[in-house]
């Protein structure tokens, strides 16, 4: 019961904040063209931590457990992993993806970095990225072209993870 009510109080306080900062920045940025999309996106993971599956971090990064994996080394900012990934937006779109990737952990995105540490070996986790650990109001890619990513976007990725070393 503690628990429930503790993340009960934690929901109603992000939400609390969430609301706060969606009306701070439609007040002050009205001539910002993503802001339909920005709004969109909050909604999205105002929406999705309602969910009983998904754990919502201190820092807002969202995650779902598909499988927890073996018990052992994760991964840290010191570390490589090999991974297979998908990364997409709010509307489905991948922007990309790769059976076998490998990289440092400490050359992703903040949301994705907090996101791998979780993970223990043979895991399968879904991370929802806020755009404040992902790109923020920064574009990526061209526009137009499958893998761009547009600012203020969720970044949503669907990770295995097969090795750290």
């Amino acid at each position: 019961m503690i628990v429930q009510n503790r993340h009960t109080a934690l929901v109603s306080a992000f939400l609390v904040l969430l609301l706060s900062v969606m009306t701070v920045s439609l007040t002050s940025c009205k001539k910002d063209s993503w802001l339909d999309w920005k709004a969109q996106n909050a909604a999205f993971l105002v929406r999705n931590m309602q969910k009983d599956s998904i754990v919502t971090t201190p820092s807002g990064l969202q995650y779902k457990v598909i499988r927890q994996g073996i018990q052992g080394t994760k991964p840290d900012e010191l570390k490589h992993v090999r991974i297979r990934y998908k990364g997409s937006l709010i509307t489905g779109n991948v922007f990309d993806q790769s059976d076998d990737a490998s990289f440092a952990v400490s050359s992703v995105v903040e949301g994705l970095k907090e996101g791998l540490k979780k993970m223990n070996k043979s895991g399968h986790y879904i991370f929802y990225i806020p755009q404040e650990l992902g790109y923020g109001k920064e574009e990526q890619g061209t526009k137009g072209v499958k893998n761009y990513i547009p600012p203020y976007s969720t970044l949503i990725f669907e990770v295995e993870l097969y090795d750290v070393y």
